[in-house]
């Protein structure tokens, strides 16, 4: 029986579904570090080298929801009208990109997923690239948005205040689920937060003056 090309694009997905479920049920188990592509492979029922048609690394089994959520974060800029805040629909979906869309009802799935980085320097550093990652492809979807040229640094800026305030929410978020709070009681109090963030990107920092002088160190012999 020949196969169409809706059936083995079907299969390719299954496969993918399968060998990434397997990879993070292990990844949750074990450790993200103690699970090797090999065990992967096995728990999937496929070959190492198939998992390595589906995966160029690892890390990227872990983050296998990276381009989804890139995606949704470019489509979110694109879906503004004229005359509408990009700001505000970045603002609206950075929820969404903190918890990979998952409900309430996927909380410990949530958890379990900011452990395993923190427990995984390979991780950490997959994660700081992913970043930079996100900062080229949001930077070239504001200045579509805003009818500038790519190369222009208001683009360019504009994403990095937005990671970077993504980044002071995911850290906060990160605490709080380490801390044992439920992800729904966690993203309640991260509201003022994320109010408060977004609207000193809207004002700006202003001059940042210094206050105060510092206080004394005294050095002790």
């Amino acid at each position: 029986m020949i196969e169409g090309p809706g059936l083995r694009e079907q299969r390719k997905r299954r496969t993918r579904e399968a060998i990434a479920g397997a990879a993070m049920s292990l990844f949750f188990e074990h450790g993200y570090d103690a699970v090797t592509v090999a065990e992967v492979g096995r728990k999937a029922g496929v070959s190492t080298a198939t998992v390595f048609n589906y995966f160029n690394a690892k890390e990227d089994l872990f983050f296998d929801e990276v381009a989804e959520l890139q995606a949704a974060m470019v489509e979110s800029v694109r879906r503004c009208r004229p005359g509408e805040s990009v700001l505000a629909a970045l603002q609206a979906q950075v929820v969404y990109q903190l918890t990979a869309g998952r409900p309430d009802s996927a909380s410990d799935e949530v958890v379990r997923f900011h452990s395993a980085i923190v427990a995984s320097e390979d991780l950490q550093r997959r994660e700081q690239q992913i970043q930079l990652e996100r900062r080229v492809v949001l930077t070239g979807a504001l200045a579509e948005a805003l009818g500038t040229e790519s190369g222009t640094v208001g683009a360019e800026l504009a994403a990095a205040q937005y990671l970077a305030a993504e980044g002071v929410i995911a850290a906060n978020l990160r605490t709080k689920l380490l801390g044992g709070q439920s992800l729904a009681a966690a993203l309640r109090e991260l509201e003022p937060l994320i109010d408060e963030v977004f609207r000193t990107l809207r004002t700006g920092l202003g001059p940042l003056a210094k206050t105060a002088e510092p206080p004394s160190v005294v050095v002790t012999p």
